[in-house]
């Protein structure tokens, strides 16, 4: 009986011992797998990685190069409107990048519909820099200006220019136009120049509304044309304007 009970347990513990031998097996396969498979991945990524950067390279195209490219982008476009900011806030009293115009062609281009006129509305425009001759037809007299900060303001310019002022100009053809003008410019035809006198202008559009365009005027010096003499349309035309020009 004891013979028959020892070796019933000999070969119930030897069974014991090839199941953990077959589940440590089985675990070490599982780990070898696992290591294997890890290892694969890792080698397939690092070789997409140099694909991606050689592909990449080779057609010069870098991330590095397209954020430097987005940057210099963004720099151009700030330093271009600083300068168009710096020229209207602090004008010369002559700028080299005005655009020459004949005053009443420009006049006749840049009217507004009769939809815009019965509205009373104003049709607001990236400000642009013109220059052209007309006559000083009044003096320069304080004014309203807070149309001026309204229309600078809607393209971001800062600072804003110093406008107090205002005046009318007689052009070639005879039509009197009411301008705005920036302080230094105000000051200079003040003290420089005489009512019925030929000059030069320089000025940005502000916006177009029921008269044409609205000019600020930034620029100014002699024209080597004289003055015509004043004539009877250009007189009537001012004697229905008003001397406020806040339209």
């Amino acid at each position: 009986m004891n013979d028959q009970a020892n070796t019933k347990c000999q070969s119930e513990c030897h069974q014991d011992d090839i199941n953990v031998t077959n589940s440590t097996e089985r675990k070490l396969g599982k780990r070898m797998f696992t290591l294997s498979l890890t290892f694969v991945v890792i080698m397939l990524m690092l070789f997409s990685g140099n694909f991606i950067l050689q592909t990449l390279s080779a057609t010069g195209i870098t991330a590095l190069d397209s954020g430097t490219q987005a940057n210099e982008t963004r720099s151009t476009s700030a330093s271009e409107s600083n300068v168009i900011a710096s020229h209207i806030a602090q004008p010369p009293l002559w700028q080299d990048d005005s655009k020459s115009v004949s005053i009443d062609e420009y006049i006749n281009q840049n009217q507004v519909s009769q939809n815009i006129i019965d509205k009373k509305q104003r049709v607001m425009l990236e400000p642009e820099l013109i220059d052209f001759t007309a006559n000083l037809q009044a003096k320069v007299v304080p004014s309203k200006a807070s149309l001026v900060i309204d229309a600078l303001s809607v393209w971001g310019i800062s600072p804003l220019p110093e406008v107090a002022h205002s005046t009318f100009l007689r052009t070639p053809n005879g039509n009197v136009i009411g301008v705005y003008v920036e302080k230094t410019i105000a000051e200079r035809l003040s003290s420089s120049y005489q009512l019925n006198t030929s000059i030069s202008f320089q000025a940005y559009r502000l916006y177009n509304y029921a008269k044409g365009p609205r000019l600020l005027l930034v620029g100014v010096k002699s024209a080597q044309k004289r003055a015509d003499p004043l004539t009877k349309k250009s007189i009537e035309l001012l004697n229905k304007v008003s001397t406020n020009t806040e339209d």
